[in-house]
C-alpha cells in the first residue's frame, strides 16, 4: 500500500513540477525576442524614446542589450529541459547582466531601464523555480530508489521456483 501512496505522489510531482518553470520560461522566450527586436529598430532608427543607449549608439549598453536578449532566449529554451543546473546558471547570469546595465543606464545617461528591469525578474524568478525543480527532481529519484529498493527486498524474500515438478 505504501508503494502505490508513493507512486501516486512521484506521478504528481512530475506532472506538475515545471508548470511555472516552464510558464516563465515562454515569458522570457518572447522578452528575449522583442528585446532584440525594438533594440534593434532603436538602432535603425524606427523608434525612438525606448532605449536611450541605443539612440545614442552606446556600444556598451548596445553589446549588453543583445547578450541580455540571447540569454533570456537561451534560458527559456533550457527551461523545458532536466538541466536545472544549466538553467540556473544562465538564469543568474542573465539577471546580473541586466543589473549591469541598469546600473550603467542610471549612470551614464541617468535614466531607468524597464526593460533591464524586468531581465532581472525574469532571471531572479527563473533562478529560484530551477532550484526548487531541482530539489524536487532529487525527491522524485530518491522515491524511485527507495521503491526499486523495496521491489528487489521483496523479490529476496518471495524467491520463485523455477524448478518444475515432475510427476510419475
Amino acid at each position: 500500500y505504501s508503494i502505490n501512496i508513493e507512486n501516486k505522489v512521484r506521478c504528481k510531482m512530475e506532472k506538475e513540477q515545471n508548470g511555472a518553470l516552464k510558464f516563465l520560461g515562454i515569458v522570457m522566450i518572447i522578452f528575449g525576442i522583442a528585446y532584440a527586436i525594438l533594440g534593434t529598430l532603436t538602432i535603425t532608427g524606427n523608434i525612438t524614446g525606448i532605449f536611450p543607449g541605443h539612440e545614442n549608439h552606446e556600444i556598451i549598453n548596445i553589446i549588453l542589450s543583445y547578450i541580455i536578449s540571447i540569454l533570456a532566449i537561451s534560458g527559456g529554451v533550457t527551461t523545458f529541459t532536466k538541466k536545472y543546473a544549466l538553467t540556473k546558471n544562465i538564469a543568474l547570469s542573465l539577471a546580473l547582466l541586466g543589473l549591469i546595465s541598469l546600473i550603467y543606464i542610471k549612470v551614464s545617461q541617468n535614466i531607468f531601464n524597464n526593460f533591464d528591469c524586468i531581465a532581472i525578474v525574469l532571471g531572479a524568478g527563473i533562478y529560484y523555480l530551477a532550484v526548487v525543480a531541482e530539489k524536487e527532481l532529487k525527491k522524485i529519484e530518491a522515491i524511485k530508489a527507495k521503491a526499486k529498493e523495496k521491489k528487489k527486498a521483496k523479490r529476496k524474500e518471495n524467491p520463485k521456483s523455477k524448478t518444475k515438478k515432475t510427476s510419475k
